[in-house]
This record gives C-alpha cells, structure tokens and sequence, in this order.
C-alpha cells in the first residue's frame, strides 16, 4: 500500500539521519575527509551551532513524514474510488463534501468565470462517473499537528479509535503541536535553525521521532482498515 510504503521509506531516511544526529551528540565530535585536489585532510569540528543546525533539520524531516502519511492516505482514498468506478452519489455525505470542498476552494478574489468553470467541472465529473482529486486539490486543514489530523479523519469519516486509544495529549499532543510550530518557525524564517536546535536535546528529539512513529502506524492502520471495508461507499441495507 502506498500509505505505509512511503511510510517506512521515510523512516528509514529519518533513522539514518538521527544515527548521524547521535554521533555528533558524543564528545568532540567531528568530521573528516581527504581532499584528492589539494592532497590533504579536511577536519571540521562539530561545535554548539553546527549540532544545533542538525538538530533543527530533524524538526522538518519528522514533519516531512507527517505531512506525506496524511497526504497519501487522502490520495489513497480517491484513488481507490476511482479504481472501484464508484459514483458520486454512492459515497458517504462526508466523502461527498470532502471532494466538493476540495475540488471548489471558495476564494473572494476568484472571478464569475472561473467559478463557473469550476462547477462546470464539478458537474461533469459528477454526472461521467468520474470522482477524482488531483494534487493541488487536496488539503486537510492547513499545518498538521493532532487536532487537524483528527479533523481530516473525521471529515472522512476514517474510524481512529485506536489511534484515540494510543494518543495522550500531554505526550503526542505536545509532541505534533512542537514538530508542526519548529516546522513553520523554520518555513517562514521567523526563528534560525539554530536559534530551534539548541532548545532541544537528542533524547527529546529521538523520543518525538518514536512518538509520532507510533502515532502514524496507528492511523495508517485506520486508513487500510477504512480501505479494506470500503467506508468510503454508502451501505445497502
């Protein structure tokens, strides 16, 4: 399945990255090489804000998984609606309005032509059988920490209720509200990497990496078994 492909992929990334992140913690750390043009070593020490810079870059990888996890799980969904030829009006409501909500963004700026066009498009769609989202359509809620991930499954109506019985506020809660505010801070330039690396040590950073990881495999679990049973699609009684 995508969803945990791409999943385990990127954890193997984030692995091997906190595996340099756990040498360069040790004492004096430092990194050699040999120059073949000017025949000779090259040292660098890894002083305070080097291993803060390296410590900040975990903040983007750890909500690099985040992001895709949510973002392949609504792609599989779709693209699984679209392989079983389902039609529009044999989804659930909460499917039904998540597309509309997406494949139509209401936007003041937009013109009377573009908006007609766009639910031109929704018609059509609607009306050839043909339920799709592409990329650039597909949203959940802005930055992802655990209320818009609840938000997203909710709006889909993805059974998490064994993510709910894993998840503590105070540890997952905290853990995905500090990846998602480091991310952004970053993002936008408004604090340095290592102004964000050095407010955390290799410890928290490393039990935050095995928090969301626990998190995730459980809403991963959710999103297959969703799959499985085709939630997506409206019950014949």
């Amino acid at each position: 399945m995508k969803v945990r492909e791409e999943f385990e992929k990127r954890q193997v990334e984030i692995d091997l990255y906190f595996e340099i992140l756990k040498v360069v913690e040790c004492e004096k750390p430092k990194l050699i090489a040999f120059d073949l043009i000017n025949d000779k070593n090259i040292e660098i020490l890894f002083n305070s804000d080097r291993i803060d810079i390296l410590r900040a870059n975990s903040y983007l990888l750890l909500y690099n998984l985040i992001e895709s996890t949510i973002y392949n799980s609504i792609v599989s969904i779709f693209d699984s609606i679209t392989d079983n030829n389902v039609k529009y009006f044999e989804m659930i409501k909460e499917v039904q309005k998540y597309w509309l909500n997406n494949l139509y963004k209401h936007d003041d700026k937009k013109n009377k032509e573009t908006i007609i066009n766009t639910f031109m498009n929704i018609a059509e769609q609607i009306f050839n059988n043909v339920i799709a989202l592409t990329s650039n359509e597909i949203s959940y809620g802005g930055s992802l920490d655990a209320r818009t991930i609840f938000e997203t499954a909710k709006s889909m109506k993805i059974g998490v209720g064994n993510v709910r019985r894993i998840y503590d506020e105070n540890i997952h809660g905290i853990v995905l509200q500090s990846i998602k505010n480091n991310r952004n801070w970053l993002a936008h330039g408004e604090k340095s990497f290592s102004e964000v690396g050095s407010l955390s040590t290799y410890t928290q950073l490393n039990d935050a990496k095995n928090h969301v990881n626990l998190f995730l495999i459980e809403f991963i679990n959710s999103v297959e078994l969703y799959l499985q049973n085709e939630d997506y699609k409206l019950k014949v009684v």
